[in-house]
């Protein structure tokens, strides 16, 4: 069964579905055709270990014999990035899937979806995890600031359990 004609119902648990056709689902019910481009990114970011640049990208696609150019890798990352399926690493600007089940530390039906990444400086794999105490900080910030927060990204960096073990 192609990934576009299975798609989750409430019924079904996220887990029963790939990343890429959770992907592609949300694409859909926003309206969005699945294009050939679209669906050999996701793919390529479901299957990427660390993330990737638009170049990188570009280049994985063209290696797989594919063609696609800079401005439409550019342009499906905007798209997965406004509908909460990816994160973009603010010290790279590279992209990588985000995790969609609702079990995970990261669910982009939360209302206060928000990127807390652990970046690892040895292997480069990027971790998503959930800072509860995150809310107290963007309210005390906002209180002292006098500025209304709409979004933040946190990012940290060290070494994984698997670089450091």
């Amino acid at each position: 069964m192609s990934p576009i004609s299975r798609q989750p119902n409430k019924q079904d648990t996220h887990a029963d579905f790939s990343y890429t056709e959770q992907a592609l689902h949300t694409l859909k019910h926003a309206g969005l055709r699945i294009t050939k481009p679209r669906k050999v990114v996701i793919d390529l970011l479901d299957n990427s270990p660390v993330p990737l640049s638009a170049y990188e990208i570009k280049e994985k696609i063209d290696s797989l014999g594919e063609k696609i150019d800079t401005v439409s890798v550019y342009r499906i990352i905007e798209t997965l990035e406004k509908h909460h399926l990816i994160h973009r690493l603010l010290s790279s600007s590279k992209v990588q899937k985000c995790r969609l089940s609702p079990e995970s530390s990261c669910d982009k039906h939360q209302s206060d979806h928000c990127h807390h990444l652990l970046v690892c400086s040895e292997c480069h794999t990027v971790s998503e995890v959930h800072c509860p105490g995150a809310n107290d900080l963007v309210q005390a910030v906002q209180q002292a600031a006098h500025f209304q927060i709409t979004s933040h990204a946190i990012e940290f960096y060290g070494v994984c359990g698997s670089c450091s073990g």
